[in-house]
């Protein structure tokens, strides 16, 4: 926090971020559907989830769905937990009172959420399809729209993926037995 945390967030504190971070990161919510219904991305894993366990054609890939659906939800769920556990100061919260301290009551930054709800769901595809590894830039883009636009330290967007690896992790190991 006092290596990189403080000085970034300081050096960006007069910085106005350009419109182009908040626009693409905009279009980038529409791909998983926020400005509709914030859960609609999760409920379409789940219902996705619970069709091919009930589907006996498509039941091959129950422990995909499965595994797709859980990182997200869990993903989502801790971070949600996390904030509250936490209460850490935005960088822009944190230098208008005087960057003395960076945790009070009700504050929201770590983990970054915009972090963790495109983490949750790249992560687990790049674990299942290694192709698609380069979609792990969507993340790196999105960890950087927050900083620059000085919503999130560094170090909330680095707990975000933080964060949904040890998901990825945790429920793949879960996950994999189902596979038999």
């Amino acid at each position: 926090m006092v290596t990189l945390d403080q000085p970034i967030a300081r050096w960006l504190g007069g910085y106005q971020a350009l419109g182009f971070w908040d626009t693409a990161l905009d279009l980038l919510e529409w791909v998983l559907l926020l400005p509709l219904v914030p859960w609609a991305f999760a409920i379409l894993l789940a219902l996705a989830m619970l069709v091919t366990v009930a589907v006996p054609r498509w039941r091959g890939f129950a422990p995909v769905a499965t595994y797709l659906t859980a990182n997200h939800l869990l993903g989502r769920i801790a971070m949600v937990y996390a904030k509250d556990w936490t209460g850490r100061l935005r960088p822009s919260e944190w230098l208008a009172q005087g960057g003395d301290t960076f945790w009070r009551t009700g504050g929201i930054s770590f983990p970054s959420g915009h972090v963790v709800l495109f983490a949750s769901v790249v992560i687990p595809v790049a674990v299942i399809w290694p192709r698609t590894r380069p979609l792990l830039a969507v993340v790196a883009f999105v960890a950087a729209a927050r900083v620059v636009a000085n919503a999130h330290f560094v170090s909330d967007v680095i707990g975000g993926v933080t964060l949904c690896a040890v998901v990825a992790w945790v429920t793949g190991w879960i996950v994999r037995p189902l596979r038999r």
